[in-house]
């Protein structure tokens, strides 16, 4: 730690920073009342180049960063919680700051070796003081929305053509270039994949100046219907409430939608820190999603939920897991042939047997607690699964989200849960118990 604290920074940067100080001096001395009209805006144009090159500096800092691990042998939870602790940045700032590092910076191998940038002509853009750090946002906002079907090479044209823009428009029509880009690139505006969505999942709240909060993220199809079936319901006008008796004085409900959606939000947000024991199901919102009967079968397509909201039938079929569902089976027609319905998914009961024999995350190796778990089918239900404790176990959503895609499996042995690994993991695909469970 003491070695961190006597740290010095280059002589480069030391005599950079002394003729910045002699300039400030000047600029003090009013450098700028003896210029004529055509000199100050030279200068004005000649600080700008030098402020959009001085990202470039800041993008190889935070990069060598996260080279070192920084963060980590100082016991800081990531580089952006450093650079909040060492520059006093907001955690808006300082994420931005790694986010634009991570597509303008360097990169390394696994080997060593130095790497272009993932966006080399924004990276250029800005070494030349041509793109600004508005601009280059932009830019890769745009080209995050590319889907994964788009050619590199198209990716790359889109991105020079971005750049060549951002040298003659401002940050507004650069994004509008940038849709137009999106549009002869989809035509179609073909649907994400599942892997795209999770890609480009995010969510964060940002505090603001005035002590409130800014929510911003890109929820998946799964999530956002999960918390749109809890809002709908919850966000609606309250009915009219009178004084002191007299319905002529009765006072509608003066909120509009978004302030009812926010408080059914807080709702929803407060139900979850004030619980204070087991809900009887892990089911607390219905989903309507309807589906046709080919779709069903084959596991394949789109379905749609109440909202009007798509999703994959593979994402439908797994909220079985999390919410009541009620399943629309339809002909080519629309016409609906049957009506099903989930069965709650464990009962209070049945969870606490779960967390007896479980006694949390059942993957092994996992320690997350019980309370930070879901219940599992091991035969999904929509394969005839029962919501019998024979057939469930206790998963972390990270795990109940990943297990499949990573190649593992999850049976029943002697009544304990047991997981075959994969064979990239295991070979033998010999089962594993957690460490936790007692096979006594």
């Amino acid at each position: 730690m003491d070695t961190l604290a006597d740290g010095q920074p280059s002589a480069p940067l030391r005599e950079v920073v002394g003729e910045l100080s002699r300039y400030l001096a000047d600029v003090t001395a009013d450098l700028f009342g003896k210029l004529t009209d055509a000199d100050v805006l030279a200068e004005l144009q000649e600080f700008e180049s030098l402020r959009r090159r001085l990202a470039v500096v800041d993008h190889a800092l935070v990069a060598e960063l996260d080279r070192r691990a920084l963060a980590g042998r100082l016991v800081v939870a990531s580089t952006s919680t450093l650079l909040q602790a060492a520059l006093r940045l907001s955690p808006h700032e300082a994420k931005q700051r790694v986010s634009a590092s991570q597509v303008c910076g360097p990169r390394w191998s696994l080997t060593g070796e130095r790497l272009e940038s993932l966006l080399p002509e924004v990276a250029a853009g800005q070494a030349a003081g041509v793109v600004s750090v508005e601009q280059a946002r932009v830019i890769a906002e745009t080209l995050e929305e590319l889907p994964g079907s788009v050619a590199p090479a198209d990716v790359s044209a889109a991105e020079r053509h971005l750049v060549v823009t951002a040298a003659h428009l401002p940050p507004r029509q650069v994004g509008i270039a940038g849709r137009r880009i999106l549009a002869q690139l989809d035509p179609d505006g073909v649907l994400a994949s599942d892997a795209e969505h999770a890609r480009r999942r995010s969510f964060a709240l940002m505090p603001q100046a005035d002590g409130g909060y800014r929510a911003v993220g890109r929820l998946t199809p799964a999530c956002g219907a999960l918390l749109l079936s809890w809002l709908s319901p919850r966000s609606a006008p309250r009915p009219a409430q009178g004084m002191a008796g007299d319905p002529a004085q009765a006072i509608p409900d003066s909120r509009n939608h978004g302030q009812r959606m926010h408080d059914a939000l807080q709702e929803l947000a407060g139900l979850a820190v004030r619980r204070t024991e087991l809900l009887d199901s892990g089911a607390p919102a219905q989903v309507i999603i309807s589906m046709t009967a080919d779709q069903l079968a084959d596991r394949q397509g789109w379905a749609e939920t109440s909202f009007g909201q798509l999703l994959t039938v593979g994402q439908a079929l797994k909220l079985a897991d999390e919410a009541a569902i009620t399943l629309l089976v339809r002909d080519a027609r629309g016409a609906v042939l049957r009506q099903g319905r989930t069965k709650r998914i464990a009962t209070r009961s049945q969870t606490l047997a779960l967390i007896a024999r479980d006694g949390g995350c059942s993957f092994p190796g996992c320690d997350k607690p019980p309370e930070w778990c879901q219940r599992h089918h091991i035969v999904p239900w929509a394969d005839g699964g029962t919501t019998d404790l024979d057939n469930l176990t206790l998963l972390c959503s990270s795990h109940h989200r990943d297990f499949e895609a990573a190649g593992w499996a999850c049976r029943l042995v002697d009544g304990l849960p047991t997981w075959i690994p994969p064979g990239w993991v295991d070979p033998t695909r010999t089962p594993r118990w957690h460490h936790r469970i007692d096979r006594r």
